[in-house]
C-alpha cells in the first residue's frame, strides 16, 4: 500500500529536512505538508544574521526537491475546523507532529500552538485509520538531571514553558494511544543544528558571527553565553534519519533522539573556529551575567541505536557545512 505522511511544523527547520529526506528515501510516498506559515520554495520562515543584518535564510539546493508532484504544503491553523477537514480527506497513514512554537514566544502563544495544536491533530486523524503516529517532543522534558546519560524512564522535570508544553502534548499522545490503538510513539529529540539553523540557538548564533567576521563584516569578536555547559548536538539530518527509523518500524513508546556524546559549549565554538581558521585571530567575550540552569545534558540512545540507528555527521562536518551555507546562500544575499 502507497504510504502516505502528514507533516505537521512541515516548513520549520527539521520539517524541512523531514519532508525532503521521506521524498528522497521513498519515491512511492505520498507527503502532505501542514503549518501555520505561508508556503515558501526557496527560504526558509525565517531569518539569520549576518554583518549587523537580518537576511532571508535561503534554502540549501538540496532541500528544494519538494518543488514535485509528490509533495503538496498547506497553510492552515492546526487548531481550524479547515485542519480537521483537511487531514480527514487526506486520510494519513502515518504522521508526524512537528509543528510547534519555540522558546521565546509568550507563554499562551506556546501553550496555544503546542497544547491545542496538538489537541487538535489527535482529534482529527481519529477516524483515519493512522498505521503510526510520531510526536516530536524535546529533551528539554528532562530538565535538570543528576545521573548521565538521561535514560528515557529518568523522570522529567520541565524548567521552562515550552518544555512543559512539550510534556503536556506527550500525555495527550499517551492518551490518544490508549483510547484509540493507534500506535504511537514521542520522540525526544536533543541539542538540533545543521545548516541554514537560526541564530535562537547557539551553533546558529555561532555560524553567523564567524561568517560576518570571514566576509570581514564584523570586528573578530565573538560573544557567548556560559561555555562550561554541555549538551548533546545532532545535525538536522541525523535526527530525520532517527526519526524515520522509529516510524518505519512501528515501535512505540519514549525515544531518546541525539548523538549520545556529550559535548561542551567551548569545545563547539573551538570547532566552529578551527573550521573558519580564527583560533588565533578572534576575542571571545563571555556573558558572566547568565546562568544556565541546565549544567549538563546528553540522551543514552540505546533504544534508537538497537533499532539501527547510527549518526553519518560528525560534529566538525556538521560545523563546516554551517559555515560554508553562510558563504554559499547568506552572503551572496
Amino acid at each position: 500500500m502507497t504510504q502516505r505522511y502528514l507533516v505537521t511544523g512541515a516548513q520549520g527547520f527539521i520539517g524541512r529536512h523531514m519532508v525532503c529526506h521521506l521524498l528522497c528515501r521513498f519515491p512511492e510516498y505520498t507527503v502532505l505538508g501542514v503549518g501555520r506559515s505561508p508556503q515558501e520554495d526557496l527560504f526558509f520562515n525565517y531569518p539569520v544574521s549576518c554583518g549587523g543584518r537580518r537576511l532571508p535564510a535561503s534554502l540549501p539546493e538540496y532541500l528544494r526537491i519538494t518543488v514535485e508532484p509528490r509533495y503538496r504544503y498547506v497553510s492552515l491553523d492546526l487548531t481550524s475546523d479547515d485542519f480537521i477537514a483537511m487531514v480527514r480527506d487526506f486520510r494519513p497513514t502515518k504522521v508526524i507532529h512537528l509543528a510547534a512554537a519555540l522558546r521565546g514566544a509568550p507563554d499562551e502563544v506556546i501553550f496555544q500552538n503546542n497544547v491545542r495544536s496538538t489537541a487538535s491533530l489527535l482529534h482529527a486523524i481519529l477516524p483515519c485509520d493512522v498505521e503510526m503516529l510520531l510526536f516530536a517532543s524535546s529533551g528539554g522534558v528532562y530538565g535538570k538531571q543528576d545521573h548521565f546519560p538521561i535514560e528515557e524512564t529518568a523522570a522529567v522535570q520541565p524548567l521552562d514553558s515550552y518544555s512543559r508544553s512539550k510534556l503536556a502534548s506527550e500525555e495527550l499522545v499517551r492518551q490518544f494511544a490508549i483510547q484509540s490503538g493507534v500506535s504511537s510513539a514521542i520522540a525526544r529529540i536533543f541539542n538540533v543544528f545543521g545548516p541554514g539553523q537560526d541564530d535562537l540557538h547557539f551553533a546558529g548564533r555561532i555560524a553567523g558571527q564567524l561568517a560576518s567576521i570571514l566576509a570581514h563584516k564584523a570586528e573578530p569578536l565573538v560573544r557567548v553565553g556560559p561555555l562550561s555547559s554541555s549538551r548533546d548536538f545532532l545535525d538536522v539530518r541525523d535526527i530525520c534519519h532517527g526519526l524515520t527509523i522509529i516510524l518505519e518500524s512501528n515501535h512505540q513508546g519514549v525515544y531518546n533522539v541525539g548523538s549520545g556524546v556529550e559535548t561542551s559549549m567551548d569545545a563547539v565554538l573551538r570547532i566552529f573556529l578551527d573550521a573558519a581558521g580564527l583560533r588565533k585571530d578572534v576575542r571571545i567575550e563571555i556573558d558572566a551575567t547568565r546562568i544556565d540552569p541546565v549544567p549538563r545534558h546528553v540522551a543514552n540512545i540505546s533504544r534508537l541505536t538497537k533499532k539501527g540507528f547510527v549518526p553519518q555527521h560528525s560534529l566538525e562536518l556538521s560545523c563546516e557545512e554551517m559555515l560554508a551555507y553562510f558563504d554559499r546562500y547568506v552572503q551572496t544575499a
